[in-house]
């Protein structure tokens, strides 16, 4: 064998090495989801649809995704909360921290804070032989399930310079379970607000449910993440297919090169008679 076919032979193993590199190299970048080579570009990219951008050059908006969602503000809705108060557990929150200085039975006595029997939409200072503070004589006004919320809160806050020292109930259930045992003891008490209605997202998103309506013009589809990981894999497993062919293509041509050298520079039976 001479050495053109033998450089032919090396040249073609050497081709389809470098393919076998090559498919593998064309992996790492296809596939990789982290790497020096990215920098601190790579690192800002957090969430799952900024990563798709950066490896896959596949865009897409995934509802609800990344750290940067914003979570709903909580929204206190007296109505509600009044609605679903424990009288019983009020009762007992009265009687551990208010009987100190109040009493609430019918006709009872006043002490260091007048009685609260019917206190619940009547008169902000209603016992005449109470002295009640100025700050308190000057808010005005009837107790009403607002004024009552924010002065149990802190009364301090409600009428900057009462004399009532008391620090206020800060934890909403205790609160709100007093005020619906206060209005159990007022025969005369207004019935409790109206819960708050409901968010207009919901009322606008009903009809897109029913009729399956498409987004509006300009305003850009959210896909849910099931999906998103679907058309992430298929066009991962596409590329793959596609880098996979390539080289095997190039493999084969490589060998067959190789095969056709090989065959050239083989003796043929004649002349290895004539040898």
């Amino acid at each position: 064998m001479g050495e053109l076919g033998l450089n032919k032979i090396l040249g073609a193993l050497l081709a389809t090495a470098l393919g076998l590199f090559g498919l593998k190299t064309l992996s790492d970048v296809v596939f990789a989801h982290g790497g020096e080579g990215h920098g601190e570009e790579h690192a800002e990219a957090t969430s799952l649809s900024e990563q798709m951008c950066e490896n896959f050059a596949y865009c897409v908006e995934v509802a609800g995704g990344g750290a940067a969602a914003v979570e709903e503000e909580e929204v206190f809705d007296l109505g509600a909360l009044l609605a679903a108060a424990d009288v019983s557990r009020g009762e007992r929150t009265f009687k551990g921290q208010c009987t100190t200085c109040h009493t609430i039975d019918d006709g009872g006595a006043n002490g260091t804070g007048p009685n609260l029997h019917g206190v619940v939409g009547a008169d902000k200072h209603v016992h005449p032989g109470f002295n009640y503070s100025a700050a308190l004589t000057e808010v005005g006004g009837s107790w009403t399930y607002e004024d009552l919320n924010h002065w149990l809160e802190n009364p301090g806050a409600f009428a900057r310079g009462t004399s009532m020292s008391f620090a206020g109930l800060r934890k909403d259930p205790d609160r709100i379970n007093v005020i619906a045992y206060l209005a159990s003891q007022s025969p005369n008490a207004p019935p409790f607000p109206d819960p708050l209605p409901a968010a207009e997202e919901d009322d606008a998103a009903a009809p897109a449910e029913d009729g399956a309506e498409a987004p509006a013009e300009g305003e850009e589809a959210t896909a849910p993440v099931e999906d998103v990981v679907e058309a992430v894999e298929d066009a991962a497993d596409a590329t793959q297919e596609t880098v996979t062919e390539v080289v095997t293509e190039e493999a084969d041509t490589a060998m067959d090169s190789a095969e056709e050298a090989f065959d050239e520079e083989a003796p043929t039976p004649t002349e290895e008679e004539g040898e």
